[in-house]
């Protein structure tokens, strides 16, 4: 994983970046500094590699996911998703929800009171997801994502 923003103690890792097989993507908080009560925003920007589709919510398949692991200082709301595009899978006569083209998904955080012994929120989770091209589903993958943000007192 690779992580960008880290150039002193006060400085946010806010940007987690991978490339996959299947997709590359950016997962990017902001602001870059939590406040208590505050708001944080998580923005994800997926790119399909050429040929490549993955599964949006309303499939049967594994949709692509953005999830953080719980903590008692954060709400995280439901992720927002793009409007998806039908694919027509013709040797099943299947017609799916997929994202072949680039997307953004986005979620918003509630941030509760943190104690005074919390410099920073680790904030933790993972993009979930099945990709598939016009002859392969792959096995889904679950990629693990990290941000160390400041927290402002």
């Amino acid at each position: 994983m690779l992580l960008v923003g880290a150039v002193s103690p006060l400085i946010a890792d806010v940007i987690v970046a991978r490339n996959t097989r299947h997709l590359s993507f950016t997962a990017s908080l902001s602001p870059d500094v939590a406040r208590p009560g505050g708001r944080l925003s998580l923005v994800v920007n997926v790119v399909p590699k050429k040929r490549m589709h993955v599964y949006a919510p309303g499939t049967k398949y594994r949709a692509v996911t953005v999830t953080l692991n719980r903590q008692p200082f954060l709400k995280a709301s439901p992720a927002v998703y793009p409007k998806p595009s039908i694919y027509i899978f013709k040797p099943l006569k299947e017609q799916v929800l997929v994202y072949s083209a680039p997307f953004k998904l986005t979620m918003n955080i509630a941030v509760g009171a943190v104690t005074p012994r919390m410099p920073r929120l680790r904030i933790t989770g993972t993009l979930s997801y099945q990709a598939c091209d016009d002859r392969v589903c792959y096995l889904p993958e679950s990629v693990p994502l990290e941000w160390n943000v400041p927290v402002a007192r």
